[in-house]
């Protein structure tokens, strides 16, 4: 996901990642970056709902171990920043040096009222923009991206969120995320209005046939599939468990053979015989 990766004509396919086995596993596949997903990580460090729960040291601690152990490029999501202009500084130089290609900031409200836990209120506009900048000033490195996200079309409608993703690629940020956009005609208008800007980033969250070329046919360049892995991890493990549970046996697709091979076991073994030898 550094800039040699965006802007090259076909559409950018980024899973959504929660640990360094599901990032080695999608680097295995074949893809070229990958997604280390908010709501992901709430669901299998914290087994809670994406509220907001979830702390910035503990993004910083998940990503480390994934970046020492992985090359694949990672759009690393950073919720609100987790605070104000100056927390957004602090956690894209912490999520910088521990690997970050590219980092994203929503305008969501950090903490959501109480009654409103599911649903997407924003900071003011002039909050978010301010952010931006803080995220744009602290960065080191003139390849890591700042990716801008937006919720205004789920709870203010779609035209506020044109109008702030208008804004947010004024305020020079490398990708725009115009979330809860629905329907062809919107998609075919947002990137009218700004696929000439910045590069898109668009949800897959049913990777139904054909859809990313669809994707791509109306001018996004990067999808992000962000909870197919947890969905699927979570359904085998629940399925195994039961099984084992109820009948006491189970069996599972992949072999502790395999399993040693997807994460490099063989590799790492010889590795360590020559430096004993």
């Amino acid at each position: 996901m550094r800039r040699s990766l965006t802007g090259r004509g076909s559409i950018l396919c980024a899973p959504g990642v929660f640990d360094t086995l599901s990032t080695l596993l999608a680097e295995r596949a074949g893809f070229e970056a990958a997604f280390l997903s908010g709501s992901a990580l709430a669901w299998s460090r914290l087994g809670r709902p994406d509220v907001g729960l979830l702390g910035g040291v503990e993004l910083v601690d998940v990503l480390s171990h994934i970046a020492e152990r992985c090359a694949l490029p990672l759009l690393v999501d950073a919720d609100s920043g987790f605070g104000n202009a100056l927390q957004v500084a602090r956690i894209v130089r912490m999520l910088e040096a521990a690997g970050a290609a590219a980092i994203q900031i929503e305008d969501q409200l950090e903490v959501k009222p109480p009654d409103r836990l599911v649903a997407r209120p924003l900071v003011p506009l002039p909050v978010m923009i301010g952010k931006l900048h803080a995220a744009q000033d602290a960065r080191r490195f003139d390849d890591t991206l700042i990716s801008a996200r937006t919720d205004a079309a789920s709870s203010l409608g779609f035209d506020e969120a044109l109008r702030r993703a208008e804004a947010y690629a004024r305020a020079g940020v490398d990708l725009l995320f115009v979330e809860g956009v629905t329907g062809a005609d919107q998609h075919a208008m947002l990137v009218e209005a700004l696929g000439h800007e910045r590069p898109l980033i668009c949800n897959v969250l049913a990777p139904d046939p054909g859809v990313l070329l669809q994707r791509q046919a109306a001018g996004y360049a990067l999808a992000l599939v962000p909870d197919l892995a947890p969905r699927a991890a979570a359904a085998s493990i629940a399925h195994v468990f039961e099984t084992l549970a109820r009948t006491g046996a189970a069996t599972v697709a992949m072999s502790r053979a395999e399993l040693d091979d997807a994460i490099g076991g063989p590799a790492f073994r010889a590795r360590a015989a020559d430096y004993a030898s």
